[in-house]
């Protein structure tokens, strides 16, 4: 069991967002020791790692949340196609960026052949 000072070194969240987490039922509210501390369990340590990983694919927190949920029931099917919606969203935002890049070497280009160089 872990305090959640241990947590947030262990997971490499500040404990205001492991505590938002909690808020938002991203996590299960750990059980409190005698003292009255909370105690978190390496399952939820777990799920705050995955969380982490998904949060680092740029998905929204109400998805991580549909996700996690669905993850709870065993629901995997829902699990699978909230990962294929969340990759045909990075796809589109990769194209969009790969477009956006061609027209700033074009412009880079374009200028440099107007001034010479672009020196």
């Amino acid at each position: 069991m872990y305090q959640i000072s241990e947590v947030s070194k262990l997971v490499g969240l500040s404990i205001s967002t492991i505590r938002y987490y909690e808020k938002l039922g991203l996590i299960d509210t750990p059980i409190k020791n005698a003292r009255g501390y909370k105690e978190y369990d390496e399952q939820i340590i777990q799920y705050l790692g995955f969380i982490v990983h998904l949060r680092d694919t740029e998905m929204p927190l109400d998805q991580i949340k549909t996700y996690v949920d669905a993850y709870k029931r065993n629901d995997y099917s829902s699990c699978y196609s909230i990962l294929q919606e969340h990759e045909k969203r990075i796809e589109l935002e990769l194209r969009k960026r790969l477009q956006i890049l061609e027209k700033v070497q074009y412009k880079i280009s374009h200028f440099s052949n107007l001034k010479g160089g672009g020196k």
